[in-house]
This record gives structure tokens, sequence and C-alpha cells, in this order.
């Protein structure tokens, strides 16, 4: 039941006329790419860019166009489609040529301003390098016989237990799930698996055979995108009985399944018997530990090794907070390939090619040997497997879904510096910033009137558009896109000193500015903070990727940029209370207090006579919140601002203050935070807080 590859070199419409001609009548077929006119007309066709729309489905052939472009999320992505027995036909240029070919997918590499000619080629010259190596590779030019495109027969795999499942992996998950339901609470699964293991199919079933066993009423799933669970939801209508309603839910005899978003259920909690998280390591650990504080009966799945790169990273850093929340979790890892053989040779060279499967560097002995930091050559890196792998694979572990594409961007993206640290021979640090601004005066007007975003200028661009500073997007500065350090190395100053290395190149270079942007959460904040950067803007909404509002830090590499930096935190930290009453009022409080603290602020005016009597007649009286409301948003205008004010019970209640008179939270959330129950012991609290504020 392996899977085969087929190869097209040549010319493209040869090559698309070809693959046309040549598929079998009777197989589901998809093509990626724009069709020939004389395809079948009832082949399915999709660009690369829809490819999230291939997701979930089986076909026997997959016909992949990249002469349209390599899309690397697209051929990561679409190949988990095939079916044991099945095809991918990949057609291309002549191998010699391809990599000067035209590439639209590489517009995504290139900031604006620079050209096609900037890019590297060494993602595909890697690729190559891979497709001429492997056996199981069929390679067709226009002077070769046609190529044979029939799939084989698939298996029949016959159901080993009464749920229907194909595997013991896929039973053990089933029942996994099931016992999150009948046994004892604050118990949940982990399900991990890797793609084609049938992870979907096992949470469809589970929530089937509860739901068809009257154990359940509602099931709530959630995940980063409805189309991530339409395969669950399939399986789980097909197990109850039921029928799947506008793609959002099952409904069934029994009971029902709905999906929320995972934002809308930290807004508004839903009840349910069960909630399932599919693809939990696309979602941010903040929001997954909050789910899993408020959630009794709860099970959580991701994919491992998959086209988002991700499930390595969820791994290292969700189960710290599994063993202190609900230490008797249970893990269930599915090993079993359900759609093709165990030993597939197309699932083997994507994850080669693609780094799929990269992991950091097994350390024998940490901390055994000195740690350098230096520049390292792209080139010499791609043709460096070992240590390309083992800094992809760092990657992958420290960020949220990282993809193919990062691989191709950091391999070919221009204008990039690439840092390693290295301790032992092994690759134990990475950094990647990126050259951004230079943009000429009248675009960089543009910029801050928000008339035009540039792609790739994203620190000079933030900086114009949040801070009102015109001219930075005319300065260069370098930004750091991504920063990681091996899970046995962290806290011994290597993450610090890959910054400062970037910060000296980019002052060696004449540059302005060094800076990053973040999901922000207060140990990020902290980090870069300790490395000398300071926050000058936060993003209004939450990051696509995080899960969280961004934080944009830098320095100044120069007299201008340090100015800007001044300026633009001063700014902050007279515009923080304004935001956080509105476009940042779900910004958690403390990770407010964290970034506004790691601004270059001025301090707020000095409290008016008639402000230090409200708020001590607030702190020390029976004086009403609404009479003391004006004095207290100046103190807490002074607490964003002023550490020394957090003292005594104000340090311990400072997230609640803010929370409260900045962001206008109920007071029934204003007590939840104070761990008190009511209005009347959480208006003391807040009494007892600014009295310990107000102490001299």
């Amino acid at each position: 039941m392996t899977r085969r590859t087929v190869v097209l070199e040549g010319p493209a419409p040869w090559a698309r006329a070809t693959a046309a001609g040549q598929l079998p009548a009777g197989s589901r077929v998809r093509w990626i790419g724009d069709p020939p006119a004389e395809i079948d007309p009832g082949v399915a066709c999709c660009p690369a860019q829809d490819f999230r729309r291939v997701l979930g489905t089986t076909v026997d052939i997959l016909v992949f166009d990249a002469h349209a472009g390599l899309d690397a999320d697209a051929l990561g992505a679409v190949a988990g489609s095939v079916r044991g027995g099945g095809v991918l036909v990949l057609l291309t240029p002549a191998w010699p040529a391809w990599p000067a070919a035209p590439d639209p997918a590489l517009e995504r590499l290139i900031p604006a301003g620079h050209g096609r000619d900037e890019a590297g080629t060494r993602f595909l010259e890697r690729l190559i390098a891979t497709l001429a190596q492997e056996p199981s590779v069929a390679r067709y030019g226009p002077a070769d016989p046609l190529p044979d495109l029939v799939p084989a027969a698939p298996i029949r795999r016959e159901a080993e237990d009464t749920y229907g499942c194909l595997s013991a992996d896929q039973r053990a998950a089933v029942q996994a799930v099931m016992r999150v339901v009948t046994g004892h609470r604050r118990r949940p699964a982990v399900l991990t698996a890797d793609r084609g293991r049938g992870k979907s199919a096992a949470l469809g079933i589970a929530i089937g055979e509860l739901l068809q066993a009257q154990r359940v009423r509602r099931v709530v799933v959630t995940a980063p995108s409805l189309h991530a669970v339409e395969a669950l939801l399939g399986h789980a209508a097909e197990r109850c009985a039921g029928r799947v309603v506008r793609r959002r839910g099952v409904q069934c005899a029994a009971g029902e399944v709905v999906y929320r978003d995972p934002e809308a259920l930290l807004d508004q909690p839903e009840g349910g018997d069960l909630m399932v998280v599919d693809e939990a390591a696309g979602l941010p650990v903040g929001l997954l530990t909050e789910l899993l504080r408020t959630t009794s009966r709860i099970a959580f799945a991701t994919t491992v090794h998959g086209y988002e790169g991700s499930g390595r990273g969820f791994d290292l850093r969700f189960r710290a907070v599994l063993d202190a929340e609900t230490p008797q979790w249970q893990a269930v890892r599915m090993e079993t390939p359900i759609r093709w053989a165990a030993d597939d040779p197309m699932e083997a060279w994507l994850s080669r090619v693609l780094c799929l499967d990269a992991e950091p560097a097994a350390l024998t002995e940490p901390g055994s040997g000195p740690v350098t930091v230096a520049p390292a050559g792209r080139d010499e890196l791609a043709g460096d497997e070992t240590r390309l792998r083992q800094a992809f694979g760092l990657l992958v572990a420290a960020h949220y879904r990282t993809r193919p594409f990062d691989l191709h961007q950091l391999l070919d993206a221009p204008r990039r510096h690439l840092l390693l640290a290295e301790q032992d021979g092994a690759v134990v640090g990475v950094a990647l910033a990126a050259e951004e601004g230079g943009l000429d005066a009248a675009t960089a007007h543009e910029v801050w009137a928000e008339r035009r975003r540039p792609h790739g200028h994203l620190l000079p661009q933030a900086l114009a558009t949040h801070a009102g500073l015109e001219a930075a997007p005319t300065a260069w500065a370098l930004r750091i896109q991504r920063i990681a350090v091996h899970p046995a190395l962290r806290r011994r100053g290597i993450g610090a000193r890959l910054v400062g290395a970037v910060a000296d190149r980019g002052r060696h270079l004449g540059y302005t500015l060094v800076g990053t942007s973040f999901g922000a959460t207060t140990e990020l904040l902290a980090f870069w903070r300790a490395c000398g950067l300071a926050t000058v803007a936060l993003g209004a909404r939450r990051d696509a990727a995080s899960g969280e509002h961004s934080a944009l830090m830098a320095r100044g590499l120069d007299d201008r940029g340090a100015a800007w930096v001044r300026e633009a935190g001063e700014r902050l930290g007279h515009s923080a209370p304004a935001l956080l009453a509105e476009p940042l009022g779900r910004l958690e409080p403390a990770v407010a207090l964290a970034a506004v603290r790691a601004a270059e602020t001025a301090p707020p005016p000095v409290l008016a006579a008639w402000q230090r009597r409200e708020l001590s007649g607030f702190a020390h009286t029976l004086r009403g919140y609404a009479a003391a409301l004006p004095a207290l948003r100046a103190l807490a205008e002074h607490l964003l601002v002023d550490e020394r004010l957090a003292r005594g019970r104000m340090a311990e209640r400072e997230a609640a203050f803010l929370a409260k008179v900045l962001q206008q939270r109920n007071w029934a959330r204003t007590a939840e935070r104070l761990g008190v129950a009511g209005r009347r012991p959480a208006m003391a609290a807040l009494r007892e807080a600014v009295a310990d504020a107000l102490a001299e």
C-alpha cells in the first residue's frame, strides 16, 4: 500500500497535456494548479493557495503543478490526501533550469522594493537533489515513454473492533477519549499523531459512540479553524446516525456536537459534557491552559509531524502545564499509519525535504563544552543536512505553526542574517533577522497615513503607524524574526548572546534600530527587556499564530534610533490607559503591566492633592467607587509605569486593579480574579491595595 511519485519534467504545456491524457478513468483525481483545457471536466481542481480545501479528503491521484510556483506549505499539505497505493504526479520545469524559472511563490519571501534576483534557490536545489536520489521517484521527460499513472488497488482493511477502528493505536485513542467522560474528572486525554494515522477519525468515533450510548448530550469542539474539524464531524455523524449541520456541528437523536471558535470560548464559556480540542498545537498555550482550567472533561489532539510542523513545540510547552494542572492526564501516541503503509517512501522523502520531522540535536551531556555564537552562511547550511535539521528543529520546538514555508524563508529569503549558537558540534541556538526599512520619504508618509503597507517592513512600518514616527520607514532596521534555544540549555544566557550578536551586526552595518515582534507574554517581555529592548507599540488585534496581542520592542543602535525608542515609549505610556479601555480591553492585565513598564515611558504628572485625598478616602473610609473613579484612574496610570507603587497588597492585586479600573471588567470577574466571592469583598480588597500603594 505504498504510494508512488511520478515527476513529469519538461515544458509546462507538454507536462500538463501528458498528465491530463494519462489520468485513468474512474479514479478520484485532484489537480493543484491551472489545468489544461483538455482535462476531463470531472477532475477536481484548485489553485495552490486554496490547498486547505484538500485537507481531510482522500484521492487516488494528485497532480501538483509546480510550473505555477512551488508553495512548500501546499505540497506538504496536499500530499497527505493521496491514499495508499495512490500516485503523486509532480509537474516541474527541466531540473537544470528549474531554480531560475519564474516562481510566484517566491513573492512572499521578497520585501517590497527588492527584486526576484535577490532571492536564493537553495530550497529548490535541495528538493531537486532529494528527488534525484530517491529510488521511489519515477522521472519522465518529453522523449520518454508515457508514464503509467494507474494507482494500485487499495487494500481493504478490516475493522479491528466494533468501533470500526483500523489499528490498535486508533482503538486506544478512541478508548482514551471515552474514558475522559466515563472516568474520573480532570483526567484529560492528549492524542498525538503524525498525519495519516486516523487521529480525526478516532475523535469522531469516540464522540459518536458517547452520543449513541447517551453518555453525553452535548459535545463542544474547537480548533484553529472550522476546516480542521470537518473530518471529525463527519465521523461523529456516521457513528451516531446523525447529520452534519451547516459544517459547524452534528445533530442526532441522542444529542449534538457544536463547533466554537477558540476565542469565543474565552469570551463566553460553553457548557457541555465533553470538550475536544483538535490541532491543539495551532493554538497558544495560554488559551489551552485556560480551557484546561475551566473544563473538567476535555481531550486534546494534535498532529506532531505535519505541514503545520508545530506539534513538537506543543509537546514541549504544554506538557509542563498538564503536569502541574492535571497530573493524571493520559498521553496516547498514534504511530501506525492507516492511509498508507508504515514504510511509505513518499512520506519519507517529503518529511526529509520539508524537514517535517526535524528535531533539536540530541545532547548527551548538555553544557559540557563552550558555546560559540557566530553568523552562518546559508549556502553552507543548505549543504549540511545535519546542521540544517538541528537549526530548523529548534524553530519547530520553540515557535507556533512553524511550517515548510519557514524553511523556504530560512534558506532563500533575501536580506536575512542567520546566526547560530553551537556547542560540541551541535546547533543549540538560532536567530534569524530581516533587514527592513530604507524606504523613500514619500512612501514613508503614505505608510504613516496608513494608505500603504509595503510587504516585509514590519518594524519601521509599526513605528510609523503606532508611534507616529513618520520618518521611521526611511531608516534601516534589523528585525529578529525567529530566535530559539535548545530546551536543555535554556536560561543560560544563549538567547541573550544571540540578540546581542544581532545588535552588534546591525550597529556594524550602520543600522538605526534592532527590534522584534511577538505574541506578548510576561515571560517573553521579561526576556527581551533583559536583552536591552524596550516596548514601542502593542498590537490592537490578537496575532493569528500565537493568539496573543503582539508586542513590538526595539533598541536604538544610534542616537536617532535611541530617540525614536524614547519617543515611542512615552507615547505608549500616555496612550495605554485609553487603549486598555477599548482595543486592548481583553489583554491580560499582567501582560499590559509588563509591556508598558518595559517601555521608556515618562512618568505621569504627580498626583494632585485632591486626587490623593480622594484615594485616601476610598482606601480608609466608605467613600464609593464611582466617586473615587477619576482618582483611581490617575493612580492606575501611575501604576502602569511606576513599579515602585506595586507594594504590599497592591503588588498582589495590581492586575485585578488595572482590569477593573482601566479595562472596565465587571465586579463578578474582578472578584474571581481576586479570589473572593462577590462585590463587597472585592471592593474591600481593592481598598486595601490602594492603601498600600499610597503608603510612604
